[in-house]
């Protein structure tokens, strides 16, 4: 009768020629991710075709969430990517909530303030709403033709040339981000006047949670691009290459978004200290463009 093999025993069978090459796959599998984040941080983040002209040359740019830290959780690099590469932008951030699930909302509402200063954005641009119909609730489908308005408004008033916001997955799938993500890619879509928008992508549980591990899977699209930066950087791009963008935070834009979170206390909870070091979206962001609906299908739309 023979005993199952011990696990160390198990190990001892393994070649050494095979723990070589595993341990070689492992060491990759750890640089690798950390070199593309350096590359697209210090290297080539400004070229054209990894940041489209209509970020980076933006005037003011305007990222619109549904609750107050929403901004420094998800949207980090690509707010801190663009504004440090161009301190010439205006930024605003329009928040469709006060955060007001538990009673917290007048608190919530300060420390966003502290944020937006800590991500450079001028407090009379860091505006929290607090309708009725827009109240903090996981449960709830916001009402997207209120938000069209609230956004086109705030376009106009802060003369708006580029968005940032969710896309239809709203990173989390919490309803509210949903919500805001269908009400800016329609009015984007349909409102001829409105300016470019993008939404960051949603990806999955595993993939969120992964620190720099999925850069190589999401950079994969980008991969001739960067090839082409680092071979002759570019101010300029064919228009296919503005459809999407990719924005990875350099060490010290990193501690930045830390230094946002930070300022809202009331949510820094145990796991979002775990929160800010694992998740791709406080490291880099992949962004793409929302396509403008045909001129028929926008006009039935506006009728």
């Amino acid at each position: 009768m023979h005993l199952a093999a011990k696990p160390s025993q198990l190990i001892g069978r393994v070649p050494r020629r095979a723990w070589r090459w595993i341990i070689r796959v492992a060491l990759l599998a750890l640089l690798v991710p950390v070199l593309l984040q350096w590359v697209i941080a210090y290297i080539v983040g400004s070229d054209a075709r990894i940041l489209p002209p209509q970020l980076l040359a933006a005037k003011n740019l305007l990222i619109v969430t549904a609750h107050p830290d929403d901004e420094c959780l998800f949207f980090s690099p690509s707010i801190l990517g663009v504004l440090d590469r161009n301190r010439a932008i205006t930024g605003g951030l329009l928040v469709m909530s006060t955060g007001n699930n538990y009673g917290l909302g007048d608190v919530r509402k300060k420390e966003l303030q502290g944020s937006c200063k800590a991500l450079g954005i001028h407090s009379e641009r860091c505006v929290a709403m607090d309708h009725p119909e827009l109240q903090d609730n996981p449960r709830v489908w916001w009402n997207t033709e209120l938000i069209e308005s609230i956004v086109h408004e705030h376009v106009k008033k802060w003369q708006i040339d580029a968005i940032l916001t969710f896309d239809e997955g709203g990173v989390s799938g919490h309803l509210n981000h949903r919500a805001v993500s269908a009400a800016v890619r329609n009015y984007a879509a349909t409102n001829p006047d409105a300016p470019a928008a993008f939404t960051l992508t949603t990806t999955s549980l595993l993939r969120k949670y992964t620190f720099l591990g999925d850069l190589p899977l999401t950079a994969l699209p980008f991969a001739w691009r960067i090839l082409g930066a680092l071979s002759y950087p570019a101010t300029t791009a064919d228009p296919k290459d503005g459809t999407r963008a990719l924005v990875a935070n350099t060490w010290n834009r990193y501690l930045k978004t830390r230094h946002a979170f930070a300022q809202h206390p009331s949510q820094y909870t145990w796991d979002r200290h775990l929160y800010m070091v694992v998740s791709r979206y406080v490291w880099f962001n992949d962004l793409k463009r929302v396509e403008r609906a045909a001129p028929h299908a926008a006009q039935r739309t506006h009728n």
